[in-house]
């Protein structure tokens, strides 16, 4: 198996790498964060071993990006680096899609951004694609009461809607560090931090 690190960001004093390899590597992942922080200048580490992230925090004048990568290649005997932009190997999609999303809400996200900026250039700042929103919404509602002269409830799935949106937003510290099972080959689901069982011979 090949040990490979990926440089996913990097800015002065806080680098976010990723060993794919390390979710089936229970030992190595639960002493990393340790031996880490006996390094000069490495002030907070980071596992999470089933997705294979590791965030560190240094002090860039101490500790830049190419002695925390030495640091951690003699540490894990990791056999190479890819830096970003770089393609990951076979397998690390769906992992990088549990990090940074799907490549459609990627591209949605892309897409509604480009169109906030268009709408703020041309308002000159004053008006953002949310509160735009926001405001349409209103009106319609208040249009819609004017009309009828009376609330109606709304249909049940704009309840659905809301209760999902409210949970979502009521609840981001939790479904953020809640972790997501992901299948292996085998076809067995494992939580985060957890290696699929050896295979009996």
């Amino acid at each position: 198996m090949v040990k490979s690190i990926h440089v996913i960001h990097s800015s002065p004093g806080r680098t976010r790498l990723r060993l794919p390899w390390l979710r089936h590597a229970g030992k190595v992942a639960a002493s990393l964060a340790d031996d880490l922080l006996l390094v000069e200048g490495i002030s907070e580490v980071e596992v999470r071993p089933f997705t294979g992230s590791v965030l560190c925090r240094h002090d860039p004048e101490e500790v830049d990006v190419e002695r925390l990568l030495e640091e951690v290649r003699r540490i894990t005997g990791a056999d190479t680096v890819a830096r970003p932009g770089e393609e990951l190997p076979d397998g690390e999609p769906l992992l990088r899609s549990l990090e940074q999303g799907s490549g459609l809400a990627r591209a949605a996200t892309s897409f509604i951004k480009e169109l906030n900026a268009d709408l703020l250039r041309a308002t000159e700042g004053h008006v953002d694609l949310g509160s735009l929103t926001a405001l349409g919404f209103a009106t319609a509602g208040v249009m819609n009461v004017a009309i009828k002269g009376k609330i109606e409830s709304p249909p049940w799935f704009s309840l659905g809607w809301w209760a999902f949106r409210t949970f979502a937003t009521m609840e981001e510290l939790a479904i953020r560090n809640t972790p997501t099972q992901v299948r292996h080959d085998n076809g067995d689901a494992h939580p985060p931090g957890t290696s699929p069982p050896s295979a009996a011979h």
